[in-house]
């Protein structure tokens, strides 16, 4: 094959850091739209009905684009990857967070568990062999460093309550499972594009919430709902194949450590469209934490 007709990849680690940064608008997104859907959902629900859906929007176009051949050719090994990635993500790293957040308060866990990408940096370096160099590590520590404020600006803490240690430790836990999730994604992809991937994580992950008695009934509270709550649904379903797609594109072209870092910064994201969309006020301390993490990430950048 000539160098002329050779298929070239056009997306490398900037294009893939962008892809993280996105990731976590859309999150951030995502979080403003369920805040106007619970009632009448609850969050296990609506979260089981979006990644459902969302999942099998994915699989529609894998096959609509000529994609079953590559479904179909993923050894057992990337698949058990895939599977165990989101089973570390969803059914242990997201419950254990819900159980924190009544313990130790919200701003408190989301502060303890936006220590996972510095852990899944830390992970890469070892198993990975990625580098881990001064301006990652100065740019990582900026960029969370201003999420921590973002978050502890926007919210209350609980301290000494009945359990704060469980929920520390839950919080903690937490974070060591996305981290573990995020390492286990990145060998599949090596070998398959990020569409695929979601394609067959995500109905794994519907599945498993659908599992839990919290999801039942989601369908039909959906069906019985009016049609500005069918709209909702049907744009955060479409808002998550994104995010889900680009989270994971920015893991494969950019790496995890500047991947998770920077799919991390949707409260970053949520200060802006928390003041135009909810009229929401923005503390001085959220203000200097959205500085502080625009700093690293240009760090990240450099």
């Amino acid at each position: 094959m000539t160098p002329y007709n050779r298929r070239v990849d056009v997306i490398g680690p900037g294009l893939g850091a962008l892809c993280a940064l996105a990731s976590g608008m859309t999150w951030a997104v995502i979080n403003l739209m369920v805040r106007t859907l619970t009632p009448p959902f609850n969050s296990v629900s609506i979260n089981a009905l979006r990644t459902t859906v969302a999942g099998g929007l994915l699989v529609a176009w894998v096959f609509a684009t000529g994609g079953a051949g590559r479904l179909a050719s993923v050894s057992a090994g990337d698949f058990f990857l895939l599977a165990l990635s989101i089973v570390l993500a969803s059914s242990l790293g997201d419950t254990v967070f819900f159980e924190s957040t009544p313990r130790i308060g919200l701003a408190p866990a989301l502060t303890i568990s936006m220590t996972y990408p510095l852990m899944a940096t830390i992970f890469a370096t070892v198993a990975l062999g990625e580098p881990l160099t001064i301006r990652m590590f100065a740019g990582s520590v900026l960029t969370l460093g201003g999420l921590a404020m973002i978050v502890t600006a926007r919210g209350g803490a609980t301290h000494g309550g009945p359990g704060w240690w469980l929920g520390f430790a839950c919080a903690v836990l937490a974070s060591l499972a996305w981290a573990l999730s995020a390492i286990l994604l990145k060998a599949p992809l090596r070998e398959m594009d990020a569409i695929t991937a979601q394609a067959l994580r995500m109905p794994i992950a519907g599945l498993l919430l659908f599992a839990t008695p919290w999801a039942r009934g989601a369908f039909g509270a959906a069906f019985r709902s009016g049609r500005s709550v069918h709209w909702r649904v049907a744009v955060l379903c479409l808002l998550t194949v994104f995010s889900a797609t680009l989270f994971t594109a920015g893991l494969k072209y950019a790496g995890v450590a500047m991947g998770t870092v920077l799919s991390s910064t949707a409260p970053m994201w949520a200060v802006p469209l928390g003041y135009v969309g909810l009229g929401e006020r923005l503390p001085a301390l959220a203000l200097v934490g959205l500085v502080v993490t625009v700093i690293g990430i240009v760090v990240l950048q450099l």
